[in-house]
């Protein structure tokens, strides 16, 4: 009888630790999620700059290269 009041208080210590441990976990998941959709923004911003100075970039180019046969 001893041996599974042992045994139980093991099995209600372990839950716990189980659920205290599923919570922290939980609290991880979600802050990495939250810290990947912000590198994804920074990223998706940053991709924004360098298409827009690749189009300003071409289009000097283009313009200079164009006049440039005129003179």
């Amino acid at each position: 009888l001893a041996d599974v009041d042992e045994l139980t208080a093991i099995k209600r210590e372990l839950n716990y630790r189980i659920s205290v441990q599923s919570a922290k976990l939980l609290c991880l998941l979600k802050q990495k999620d939250g810290l990947v959709q912000k590198v994804q923004k920074n990223c998706d911003i940053i991709t924004a700059c360098l298409q827009a100075v690749s189009q300003k970039r071409c289009k000097y180019f283009l313009c200079s290269g164009v006049s440039s046969l005129f003179h």
